[in-house]
């Protein structure tokens, strides 16, 4: 579920109402999140958490307890500037999944930046200068050279995508003209996210149902006026103030989502007095039922702080990268160097000579060394260059298939249901070499099962982490089994047992909602989940537990979920 630009936007409103508001409360929940409580008349409590899996920001019904005992760097410089402090704006970036805190206090002025950016989230305090005085995670040039978030450096936000366009500026005209570059059988609600700043993935399906009643609507069929004016609809909002908060709900009156505006891609909705009071709602249920948050936490930051190295290490490799042509020209330059040796001059630091097609080529020599030793010198380069043009490619490689099993580690932690599959994750990581920490090894083995479900007769097999996965496909699955897997996103490994005979199309949607309800998809209203044959599925080379390729796939769209 996205807080995403609109729900941000709807809740800022709220907080213009508290401007002068007195800070008179700070805890910190967690690492990653932060309590404040306001006085404007009567005591408000708001909730900021950089949580990578739930970034949100809301007024919550009760005082956030203390989950951090020791006073962390972050927490004495709130107290210095923001505790006592007023409450004199609120404001944000135009599209942006971020809200600006402006405090006044003896200190001085200071901003609380909240970036709700999904794994990239954080909370960022920022002095009168312009300088970030503490930030709930780090990130170093060695992580990102580009904006660098380090106490004593200038703040600088996030760059937003190129290429896309406002949407309330979307008109017909507009909308057609962005179709003409858009795959024929693609959804409109694609579309909308990859093509417009501040549309989500709800919000997406919410435009897609207004105009042509469907959520998977393509978007060739869409009617560019109806385009244009459910978008005007939607985020008209942000030029009245005048919102809708609602929530959808379930058969069990659970909550699966909110939004400031009516969930008309829902047939179970209801208005809410609130924004905050809708992603209470929706939070509440999936955060406090959580026995296992601590553990969770613990190894999340193990999980973070491995993304961070193969990202900086993918970062370093880049950038040694070598161009084949720069390659050829090193050889090319000791062969003309040799061939041409008799135009050198002693001591010469360059020569001008033809090159192979005639033209004329300067090469920069060494003034003390002879036209062979030059030669030699320049070849000595290109046999250098040279291997690292084929090795440079292969490491990067290998550190992309490092970052996407990290990937396939963060949805199995998210979706762990135990502490034997915490500790799994826990004991997946220092296999890899990625954390010296060794966990409990008394009760992982009960995290090395697969989890069985029988549809009909078929017995389905559901791997619930990287390890099962590898057992799921290659060990309980034979070559006329069906195999399944979300597309493009980390998740489980699913085997339909077929015995030889024909699967029915029920199982296999069936199965296919299992794939999905097990994977980082799982709060998604409809994902896609490729079936194959389990013939056709391979472990990727040099690859990590549960990493594989496969072909001959047919794609499904399905609800996730636990039932056929």
């Amino acid at each position: 579920m996205h807080v995403d630009h609109l729900t941000l936007a709807c809740l800022r409103d709220r907080l213009d109402g508290l401007l002068g508001a007195r800070v008179q409360r700070i805890v910190l929940p967690d690492e990653r999140s932060l309590g404040l409580e306001l006085y404007a008349g009567r005591r408000l409590q708001l909730l900021i958490s950089a949580n990578t899996q739930h970034p949100r920001a809301l007024l919550v019904p009760q005082k956030p307890r203390r989950g951090v005992q020791s006073a962390t760097p972050l927490l004495l410089l709130l107290r210095k500037w923001v505790r006592d402090s007023r409450l004199t704006d609120v404001t944000q970036p135009p599209w942006e999944r971020i809200l600006t805190l402006h405090f006044e206090g003896a200190a001085g002025p200071c901003r609380l930046v909240a970036e709700l950016i999904g794994r990239y989230s954080n909370l960022i305090l920022v002095g009168p200068d312009g300088d970030v005085l503490e930030a709930v995670k780090h990130v170093g040039p060695e992580i990102n050279r580009y904006r660098v978030t380090l106490p004593a450096h200038p703040y600088e936000p996030p760059p937003q995508p190129p290429g896309r366009q406002v949407p309330t500026a979307v008109t017909a005209q507009a909308w057609a003209g962005i179709l003409s570059s858009v795959e024929e059988d693609r959804p409109l609600r694609r579309v909308l996210t990859s093509q417009l700043f501040g549309v989500s993935p709800t919000a997406a399906r919410e435009v897609a149902v207004r105009t042509m009643g469907d959520p998977e609507a393509e978007a060739r069929d869409a009617p560019p006026h109806g385009v244009a004016e459910a978008l005007a609809e939607l985020f008209s909002p942000l030029e009245d103030g005048v919102w809708n908060p609602h929530v959808a709900l379930d058969e069990q009156e659970r909550v699966i989502a909110f939004a400031p505006y009516e969930l008309r891609q829902f047939d179970r909705r209801q208005p809410v007095p609130t924004i905050s009071e809708a992603m209470w709602r929706y939070f509440e249920e999936r955060l406090t039922t959580d026995a296992y948050a601590a553990a969770r936490r613990r190894v999340q930051k193990l999980v973070d702080d491995a993304v961070s190295n193969v990202e900086n290490a993918l970062d370093q490799v880049r950038a040694q990268r070598v161009d084949q042509d720069q390659v050829d020209a090193l050889r090319e330059a000791g062969e003309l160097v040799l061939t041409y040796q008799n135009r050198i001059s002693p001591g010469a630091t360059e020569v001008t000579v033809p090159d192979y097609e005639g033209q004329p080529r300067t090469i920069e020599l060494a003034p003390d060394k002879t036209p062979v030793e030059n030669a030699q010198a320049i070849f000595e380069r290109y046999r250098k260059a040279d291997r690292a043009a084929e090795r440079i490619p292969a490491r990067i490689r290998a550190l992309e298939a490092d970052r996407d099993y990290l990937e396939q580690l963060e949805a199995d932690l998210a979706l762990a249901e135990s502490r034997p599959e915490i500790d799994a994750v826990h004991e997946a990581l220092v296999e890899a070499g990625w954390t010296p920490k060794k966990p409990q090894q008394s009760s992982s083995a009960m995290a090395k099962r697969p989890r069985r479900f029988d549809i009909g007769d078929f017995p389905i097999f559901v791997g619930r982490n990287a390890p099962q996965n590898e057992q799921v496909t290659f060990r309980r699955g034979d070559p006329d089994d069906l195999w399944l897997h979300v597309r493009g996103l980390p998740g489980a490994h699913v085997i339909v047992k077929s015995g030889g005979r024909d699967v029915p199309q029920e199982v296999i949607e069936g199965a296919a909602r299992l794939a999905a309800y097990y994977s980082s998809a799982r709060e998604s209203d409809r994902v896609d989940v490729d079936v194959t044959e389990r013939r056709f599925v391979k472990r990727a080379p040099g690859r990590r537990p549960g990493m594989v390729t496969y072909r001959n796939e047919r794609t499904l769209l399905v609800e996730p979920g636990l039932g056929p």
